[in-house]
């Protein structure tokens, strides 16, 4: 599943890599997008049956950041969207 995600990602002109994100206290980062790059940056630490959704996920963020996807006011709003944005994708994806 890893290829056809990183492979969405690449049609999206999005870099995925793997990086050590360090320690957030309690709250564990899974990922975080960089618009800049624009790069998608997934914690090593995170569980290898994460990773897709985590990709995924932070791809919805690009798709805000490049106005393909309207954003929400709401920041919890925006990451249940972007959760449900990975969970639909993968489920396509199997």
């Amino acid at each position: 599943m890893r290829d056809a995600t990183i492979a969405l990602c690449a049609e999206h002109h999005v870099r995925v890599c793997f990086a050590d994100l360090g320690d957030w206290g309690d709250a564990e980062l899974r990922a975080e997008y960089d618009p800049a790059v624009p790069e998608i940056r997934i914690n090593r630490r995170l569980s290898a049956d994460l990773v897709d959704h985590a990709i995924l996920h932070e791809l919805y963020h690009h798709r805000e950041a490049i106005g393909e996807i309207a954003v929400l006011r709401d920041r919890a709003a925006r990451e249940e969207a972007a959760d449900a944005y990975a969970a639909q994708l993968l489920e396509e994806l199997m």
